[in-house]
């Protein structure tokens, strides 16, 4: 089931900035995401309230999530670059 793909609004100007190609990618790549909602990222980290955030590197890019399976929704809390 395909879940609907929330982004806060630190990643959305993130994404707004990278180039046409790379924008495009990225948003590809959150719809595949939002498909398979299950998908364990490359690795996890911890949000201040101890939430499992998962994150998926691609080519320089860092993108952090989580799923809300009650609701079937998957929440991008930041895009950013992975070297950072």
């Amino acid at each position: 089931m395909e879940y609907e793909v929330y982004l806060r609004r630190e990643a959305f100007e993130f994404l707004r900035q990278c180039r046409a190609a790379e924008r495009e990618l990225l948003f590809r790549l959150l719809r595949t995401l939002g498909q398979d909602p299950y998908r364990r990222g490359d690795f996890t980290e911890r949000d201040q309230n101890g939430r499992a955030i998962e994150v998926v590197v691609f080519r320089q890019y860092a993108i952090l999530y989580w799923a809300d399976h009650a609701v079937k929704e998957l929440k991008v809390i930041e895009v950013r670059y992975a070297d950072r």
